[in-house]
């Protein structure tokens, strides 16, 4: 198991106050290799914060399960969830970003990140079913169950925690399904190519129905061919906005958008700050932090 510590790949954080330069940390740790397949990372939010700091859960293409090891953030939107502590949570393929705010000045959650298709190998359930879902675990049936989260919360430290969660899903590998080796291939080749490749010529490519394409990409993923597509765009602008190399217009044409209002407008969605705020983060060197989702 292998420990990083950089910036939050899905999380962007704001502090209403200058003193966030605190020790809340963030670290991820690379999955066994029976489980690189599924699962993209394990990481680590704890520390302090400041009470009113907002934390934008970005749509990033995967699923994700957080276990709240302590006390934890409470909803701005009547769509969010309440996370209590000692429990754990799902949180579904979004496709757009979720606002949360710290209510204590002290965090600790321990996520499971699956690969956009990782997760449909450990359930029949269409994960399409789960889009933009935050909800506890146990109130799906979904892999983890409040016993699991409360036996997780009572071990000594998150490598522990890690390794526990590890060995029961290595466990279930054994009755695990297998996902269409086709979706594997269409989610890959949409992630590299950064969302470049126009859906049909995907379909052409693999050679699928079209309608049965779409079905069966959305159950293994929670996304539409087309949406996940769009995901991987706004993220490939994410990364050359933060470059400040390019500007605004230059990043819309450059991810194959020709209407620079549309662009703005998924960017928005996504990422919760209009394009040129994103480049001004960056520009003022302002701590600009995202967690889901690679």
């Amino acid at each position: 198991m292998i420990c990083s510590t950089h910036n939050y790949d899905f999380l962007i954080v704001s502090s209403p106050y200058k003193t966030s330069e605190r020790s809340t940390m963030y670290h991820e740790f690379t999955p066994c290799a029976a489980l690189a397949p599924f699962i993209d990372k394990f990481w680590v939010f704890k520390g302090f914060t400041d009470i009113g700091t907002c934390f934008k859960i970005l749509a990033e293409g995967c699923t994700d399960f957080i276990f709240s090891i302590g006390n934890m953030t409470v909803p701005t939107d009547e769509h969010s969830m309440i996370m209590q502590p000692y429990r754990s949570y799902f949180v579904g393929p979004m496709r757009v970003y979720s606002d949360l705010t710290a209510t204590t000045n002290t965090l600790h959650m321990l996520g499971v990140r699956f690969h956009p298709c990782g997760l449909a190998a450990f359930t029949n359930e269409p994960l399409g079913q789960f889009a933009d879902l935050r909800i506890q675990s146990s109130d799906i049936n979904l892999l983890f169950d409040n016993a699991f989260a409360e036996m997780l919360c009572e071990q000594p430290d998150d490598s522990v925690r890690i390794r526990i969660i590890e060995g029961y899903l290595i466990r279930l590998l054994t009755q695990s399904i297998q996902v269409d080796r086709q979706i594997i291939y269409a989610t890959s080749f949409i992630k590299q190519s950064r969302g470049q490749l126009p859906v049909q010529n995907l379909i052409d490519k693999i050679c699928i129905c079209q309608r049965h394409f779409q079905r069966k990409f959305k159950d293994a993923t929670g996304y539409t061919p087309k949406e996940y597509l769009r995901i991987m765009r706004m993220k490939k602008a994410a990364e050359l906005l933060s470059t400040k190399k390019y500007t605004v217009s230059e990043v819309t044409y450059m991810v194959g958008i020709n209407d620079p209002f549309y662009f703005s407008r998924c960017f928005k969605a996504q990422f919760g700050i209009s394009p040129s705020s994103y480049q001004k983060r960056y520009q003022e060197g302002i701590r600009e932090t995202e967690i889901n989702e690679d």
